[in-house]
């Protein structure tokens, strides 16, 4: 019974260790024994420190811990991090999951940084993964830019000292004990060009007398005809007097009063009043007039090239009895109770368009034939164009 009671006392103590034993290992791990939490998952380029058992904090709060760390990926190249957050936590669906710096030490934690989101995230999800760069990465960032300027400031004082040493250098060409030379050589070049010019004024001492007693005698000039220059400009005065004597007024009324009467007969020209008025007001006027140059220009044309058809011989006979010509036929393709104008569309179009006037109506043709069987001919062929076209018998 003792050994049993032994037995027994060995076996509890070995559970009761074991149990510890596991329980400790979860706890480094970040894993709670009998505690149900949400488990997500993140997958970063790298994670720089953070650690199994590392915080995992929601709006400043720790919420839960990193459970597992490992590589996955073809080549190893990314990271996914498993981590839990409790059971009573609900964040949203597009929730990133960002390492950052939980102290000044550089030790990392999850950030979970809430999206909008109208739907929540569930266990197992795999959440937006952010890298934040540490204090260290920052501060580097923002010196770079000071250290490449640094490097060529010294860069640029080592080229400075260098030539500098060259110019004390007692080898150098261009040393500075040269250069105090060349100053010294420039500065009696000038004090004798200062010699020379001295010399100069003094020899043309005399010249320049001769110049100042010329300018002296120009002046005496000036004032002895002081008088005649006050009467010139006594004769100016006069003049100008004279002018304003004149009467401009009576000149000015009289070409006013042209201006009021030239400005009535423009009045009445634009409003049609008198020959001239009705000649530039008229439309119809002018269009008529048009028309009659066309006309004329067409008659011309036509008695140019057709003047058999304007000149009639008539022929008479033995007894004395004249012989009549032959009737013409034309085919009209238009009529109208106005005369077109010579900007109508069928003017455009036929420029050689005949116009004769038969019982009050103005008729247009193309052209005249010399019997009935030729103007039917043509009358087929128009048709396709004009449906109302027909043939008119045309005496001369």
């Amino acid at each position: 019974m003792i050994k049993n009671k032994r037995e027994i006392k060995v076996a509890l103590t070995a559970i009761v260790a074991i149990a510890i034993l596991i329980g400790g290992v979860n706890f480094l791990k970040g894993r709670a024994l009998f505690e149900s939490n949400n488990v997500f998952y993140g997958v970063y380029d790298k994670v720089d420190g953070l650690k199994v058992s590392s915080r995992v904090v929601y709006r400043g709060y720790g919420v839960g811990q990193v459970r597992d760390v490992q590589f996955v990926g073809e080549h190893f190249d990314k990271v996914l991090v498993e981590f839990t957050v409790g059971k009573d936590l609900e964040i949203p669906a597009n929730t990133i999951a960002s390492i950052q710096n939980a102290d000044l030490m550089g030790t990392k934690a999850i950030d979970l940084i809430p999206g909008d989101a109208l739907h929540y995230a569930q266990s197992g999800d795999t959440l937006k993964a952010q890298f934040e760069r540490g204090m260290m990465e920052q501060l580097n960032e923002q010196l770079e830019p000071l250290k490449v300027r640094t490097e060529n400031i010294m860069i640029s004082l080592d080229t400075v000292l260098m030539a500098l040493q060259d110019i004390f250098s007692e080898n150098s060409d261009g040393n500075i004990r040269g250069s105090l030379k060349s100053m010294g050589r420039t500065i009696n070049n000038a004090e004798q060009a200062s010699v020379t010019l001295n010399t100069m004024l003094s020899e043309e001492t005399v010249r320049i007398s001769s110049i100042l007693k010329h300018i002296n005698s120009i002046t005496g000039n000036l004032e002895s005809s002081n008088s005649d220059i006050t009467r010139s400009l006594d004769n100016m005065t006069s003049i100008s007097d004279s002018l304003r004597a004149i009467n401009l007024n009576n000149s000015i009324r009289t070409l006013n009063s042209v201006l009021i009467q030239t400005d009535s007969i423009m009045t009445k020209v634009n409003r049609g009043k008198g020959t001239l008025g009705g000649l530039v007001n008229d439309e119809e006027l002018y269009y008529n007039l048009a028309m009659i140059s066309e006309n004329m220009n067409k008659l011309l044309v036509e008695f140019r090239q057709n003047p058999k058809r304007f000149v009639n011989l008539s022929v008479f006979d033995f007894g004395g009895n004249k012989v009549k010509d032959t009737d013409r036929y034309g085919v009209v393709i238009a009529e109208s109770d106005k005369r077109l104008l010579s900007n109508d569309s069928l003017y455009l179009k036929y420029p050689d368009l005949k116009e004769i006037r038969k019982n009050g109506q103005f008729l247009y043709l193309l052209r005249t034939y010399e019997n009935l069987r030729q103007a039917e001919g043509e009358l087929k062929d128009l048709k396709e164009s004009f449906e109302n076209a027909y043939i008119v018998k045309i005496t001369r």
